[in-house]
């Protein structure tokens, strides 16, 4: 039982790193994808490692639902694992489109390939892509339905949620960052309750029967 303990404690801390370092980098990341076209590399470096060290953190969230709503919780942790690598995907695009441009590919070859990639590849990236959205969104639905966070968390998370794929898909830069404040401010809340090792019920009202599942 002792090693349980520890590896669930372990499990905690790596979920609050998880989650605090990869709110922090969203800004810059998406910052950079569209101030030029020379910040792609470190657009796309940056956001894999935004959602490689999100898959921890996610999973954290998922676990707190495990005691109220174990279906819950099994649901969100394979939905958060998939969106995870749905939008890694979107930022391996970013490093080609990089090596492309940086081989000196003539303009009108670029041109060419974007047409293609944005009529053929845009459109299934988009169908693994837009999960991401989907987890925020299932996560901020199970921190209401088991109250393992409190309101205004979960609040947070699904408004950025629904705002998500608005800025990001419509490329609306501004719509963007206010999505990732929001996602963000959520995930660092929820990510310094994990390094604190505070207990599920932390600042929330008891889990009710209702949400069982």
């Amino acid at each position: 039982m002792e090693g349980r303990a520890l590896a669930d404690r372990l499990q905690e801390k790596a979920a609050g790193l998880g989650l605090i370092a990869g709110a922090l980098l969203w800004v810059p990341t998406t910052q950079f994808e569209y101030s030029s076209k020379g910040m792609l590399f470190w657009a796309g470096v940056l956001g894999l490692v935004v959602y490689i060290v999100l898959v921890p953190g996610l999973l954290g969230i998922a676990r707190l639902f495990r005691q109220p709503s174990p279906r819950l919780s099994v649901v969100a942790g394979l939905l958060a694992t998939t969106g995870c690598v749905g939008a890694a995907s979107f930022q391996t695009a970013l490093l080609h489109e990089w090596a492309a441009r940086t081989a000196g590919t003539p303009e009108a070859m670029m041109a060419a390939i974007m047409e293609v990639t944005e009529g053929r590849v845009f459109p299934i990236l988009v169908i693994f892509g837009i999960q991401i959205p989907i987890v925020f969104l299932a996560l901020s639905i199970g921190l209401f339905r088991t109250h393992t966070a409190p309101a205004w968390v979960a609040a947070l998370l699904g408004i950025g949620a629904v705002l998500w794929p608005i800025g990001h898909i419509g490329r609306i830069l501004l719509v963007s960052h206010i999505a990732e404040t929001l996602v963000g401010v959520s995930l660092i809340w929820l990510g310094l309750r994990f390094l604190r090792g505070a207990p599920a019920q932390d600042g929330a009202a008891p889990a009710s029967k209702g949400a069982q599942a």
